[in-house]
């Protein structure tokens, strides 16, 4: 039953994790065609922007947020298997096990770090030191919202993983 419900809420997680990743490309495709223009504007007219650089650069860690969760549902975080290849299915097991444990670990350190950040960057009001004046709690809230479904992600899939069930099937638990 406890499976069940992971399964479930897993099959959620990655709907959530599938729309952040599509937000992450739409976010990436304005950063993009904003470098353009920006470029334009520089070489064509010799009048750059000052806020296209500063703007995309926090937005490029929207992007890496909002799309490591769906990176890990998908299996698609780099990987280093050669030492692996010579151990038996059941040591693999083991070491990947050992190895999302520590992911997890890290991953609670980094909610738990960028957590402290975001509260100090909206408790004391933290702005970018540039023509902007950006507000920080906007910039480091997203590090905070990517860690939490990276974690929920990683428990998941190690949970789902490790007790029998395949993560693809979660659905059907």
């Amino acid at each position: 039953m406890e499976l069940s419900l992971i399964g479930g809420f897993y099959v959620k997680l990655k709907k959530v994790n599938a729309v952040c990743a599509t937000l992450a490309g739409i976010v990436l495709l304005f950063i993009t065609f904003s470098i353009f223009v920006d470029v334009f504007l520089r070489y064509v007219f010799g009048k750059p922007t000052i806020w296209i650089t500063e703007v995309s650069t926090y937005l490029f860690l929207y992007v890496i947020y909002l799309g490591t969760a769906y990176a890990l549902q998908q299996d698609m975080h780099i990987k280093v298997t050669f030492l692996l290849d010579v151990f038996d299915k059941r040591t693999q097991r083991i070491v990947d096990l050992i190895t999302s444990i520590l992911a997890i670990v890290f991953t609670v350190v980094l909610l738990w770090q960028t957590s402290l950040m975001t509260w100090s960057a909206i408790k004391g009001k933290w702005t970018s030191p540039t023509a902007l004046n950006a507000p920080y709690m906007y910039i480091y809230v997203i590090m905070v919202i990517g860690s939490f479904l990276l974690l929920l992600s990683f428990v998941c899939t190690t949970v789902l993983e490790f007790t029998g069930r395949e993560t693809e099937k979660a659905g059907s638990v």
